[in-house]
């Protein structure tokens, strides 16, 4: 009989037999569902939360700016031969207080595009909500923004902090007005709001106010926070490092999408690798209890070890003999979790669970199942599986046959 069905036949009457004991069995049993549920478990949560962060990552790619540069009108020529025919927007903006007409106060990035490139922003935006329904927009509504003179369109959140409704009159405040003293006449424009956006990204929606820059907002243009440039979508968001490293040989100051979310990317990490560790963490130790299993099993079977050693199987390969009983544990638990997790993991991908209302970002439970991180895990959980079931089946070398036979019971 090979070793491999030997160890089975085994397992089967030493650990999962009746007569093998109620104790032995019962930790065995348990063993292999806690191996299995938090392997389960750990597979879904993290590719779940990979989904999640491809979307979030997808949201931002779509209205965010691959690269933003900040350039003098003398410097024009020198962007448009390093960018050449990729998509790129001329922008204005300002750092400015908003004040409504009932005193509530609230600071805000003002964003000014021409009539050409809020068109090609609300495009981009309309493209990215239509798939998904919302309450907040419905394909063809704003399809076109059309601002006027002293006409804005503000981020969702930042209206409901502020309180406001569409064709409210708001004041724009530049941040330097403040320090000026009570004898000089402070800078200010007041314009209303048209249109009140969602993005489902919050620093926008809690921060942007949009302004048509050929009509609105011309009395700030000598405002310390003004800034221009260009804002650029690439046909591959891999190029933004290498044209920014071009930009930088020119004496042009840029910044990718990388470096203005790293903050937010750092933190979606930071929380995948700790809620990773902790879930790791409660694995290993379901999986600590196959040390007891076999250590149950070598303290309460050393007779049987005994008579097995007698009848001519060598030390080595008793050794493996309880080294593949424990690896039929571990090693099925393993396999059971994996396909469980994977499987659950890949029908939630490509059928995403709608179960949240559409005030939060994302109304579903997205997935993205990472074969290569499936792979590594599966290496260190049969590494950790081995070294489990080795360990404790290394006692069997020091049984002594013929002292043990002469034991009385």
């Amino acid at each position: 009989m090979q070793l491999k069905s030997l160890s089975y036949l085994f397992l089967k009457k030493l650990v999962l037999s009746a007569r093998s004991g109620a104790l032995i069995r019962r930790i065995t049993i348990l063993s292999f569902v806690a191996i299995t549920l938090s392997l389960t478990a750990f597979f879904i949560v993290l590719f779940v939360m990979n989904g999640m962060n491809r979307n979030i990552k997808t949201r931002i790619m779509a209205l965010e700016p691959h690269l933003t540069t900040q350039h003098s009108p003398a410097q024009e020529n020198d962007v448009k031969e390093v960018i050449g025919s990729d998509q790129r927007l001329s922008y204005q903006a300002f750092d400015l207080i908003v004040r409504t007409i009932d005193g509530q106060f609230r600071g805000a990035e003002a964003l000014g595009y021409t009539t050409e490139g809020l068109s090609t922003w609300m495009s981009q935006l309309q493209q990215m909500r239509s798939q998904k329904r919302s309450v907040f927009f419905e394909s063809g509504i704003f399809s076109q923004l059309q601002l006027g003179t002293n006409e804005v369109a503000m981020g969702i959140d930042l209206a409901r902090m502020l309180g406001l409704l569409e064709g409210d009159e708001v004041t724009l405040i530049p941040p330097e007005t403040l320090l000026l003293s009570s004898l000089e006449t402070p800078l200010f424009q007041k314009v209303t709001v048209k249109r009140i956006l969602a993005t489902d990204l919050y620093d926008l929606d809690s921060k942007l106010m949009l302004f048509n820059s050929e009509f609105t907002l011309k009395s700030f243009s000598q405002t310390l926070s003004r800034r221009s440039g260009d804002h650029i979508w690439f046909s591959s968001v891999d190029k933004a490092n290498a044209v920014q490293k071009q930009l930088l040989q020119k004496g042009i100051k840029s910044e990718t999408w990388q470096e203005k979310n790293s903050d937010l990317f750092f933190a979606l990490k930071m929380e995948r690798l700790m809620i990773g560790t902790f879930l790791g963490l409660a694995g290993l130790i379901a999986s600590s209890s196959i040390l007891t299993v076999l250590a149950l099993l070598m303290s309460q079977k050393q007779r049987d070890i005994a008579i097995i050693k007698t009848l001519g199987m060598s030390q080595q390969r008793t050794l493996w003999l309880f080294t593949k009983m424990g690896l039929w544990i571990a090693g099925g638990a393993i396999a059971l979790g994996t396909i469980l997790g994977v499987g659950i993991s890949l029908y939630i991908e490509y059928n995403p669970v709608n179960i949240l209302p559409n005030i939060y970002y994302d109304s579903s439970i997205p997935s993205a199942v990472d074969p290569v991180f499936v792979g590594i895990v599966l290496l260190v959980a049969s590494t950790l599986a081995f070294l489990g079931s080795y360990l404790p089946a290394k006692t069997t070398l020091g049984i002594q046959p013929a002292l043990l036979l002469r034991q009385k019971n």
